[in-house]
């Protein structure tokens, strides 16, 4: 029995998540109501051994590369959470920005989730490239508010812009994960995604940087330039 829920997204998107799948002889019949829809927990246990299931139904070990990547994704998706929690409430273009690129993430999750010889991955929606173009026109708008970069920065300044610079790297670390997997495939519908992927990622991790430059200027938070080795008279004695 394959556990569904379906989640409502901006812009037109909408996905179909396929949270789990158990078995029957480990699930009790959920109570249905005539007024209430039938429960769902949020636990089965049958990952308690350290195994879990893909999109694509195989059972394979949680540090699994494929998991591991998809991991990535979903943590990358909840510093954004904190990140739009932490924007300006007059900032509404941001804000719809941030939840149009975490139902983004979930497409992304799902195709890391699904393995290349699946029939499953005859279901699962691409990234289009307009959805790098949008990143890319994205950085340009902010960019061109920002005075010039001319040297390295340290992370930091306002709370926004600090989960920006969070998000930042978990998104590299997702980007290098998606590395492994493209490199162990050569041809295909999936390659083909996962090189996209790839793209989409290293968009997002520059359009990340720059917001959180972006988030710095609108505060009035002035950015700390990066000194250099740190000398002997800096140390305390």
């Amino acid at each position: 029995m394959s556990c569904l829920l379906e989640l409502p997204r901006k812009h037109h998107l909408q996905y179909t998540i396929k949270l789990a799948r158990v078995s029957t002889a480990h699930v009790q019949p959920a109570k249905v109501h005539a007024d209430k829809e039938p429960e769902v927990k949020a636990y089965t246990g049958r990952g308690d051994r350290g195994k879990t299931s893909l999109y694509s139904g195989e059972r394979v070990s949680k540090n699994h590369p494929r998991v591991e990547a998809y991991g990535d994704i979903d943590e990358l998706n909840s510093v954004l959470g904190a990140l739009f929690s932490a924007l300006p409430e007059n900032k509404s273009d941001l804000k719809a920005q941030i939840e149009h690129i975490q139902s983004l993430l979930f497409v992304a999750g799902t195709w890391l989730a699904t393995t290349p010889d699946s029939p499953e991955m005859g279901t699962v929606d691409s990234i289009p490239e307009s959805e790098i173009k949008m990143l890319e026109q994205a950085i340009d708008v902010m960019d061109h508010e920002l005075p010039r970069l001319r040297e390295f920065l340290l992370p930091g300044g306002h709370s926004s812009a600090a989960f920006a610079h969070i998000a930042r790297t978990v998104c590299r670390r997702a980007e290098r994960h998606v590395v492994r997997l493209a490199a162990e495939s050569s041809e295909g519908k999936a390659h083909i995604e996962l090189m996209a992927l790839l793209t989409f990622l290293n968009r997002l991790s520059a359009y990340l940087f720059v917001l959180a430059r972006y988030l710095n200027w609108l505060h009035g938070v002035g950015e700390v330039p990066w000194k250099g080795p740190v000398s002997d008279s800096m140390l305390p004695g």
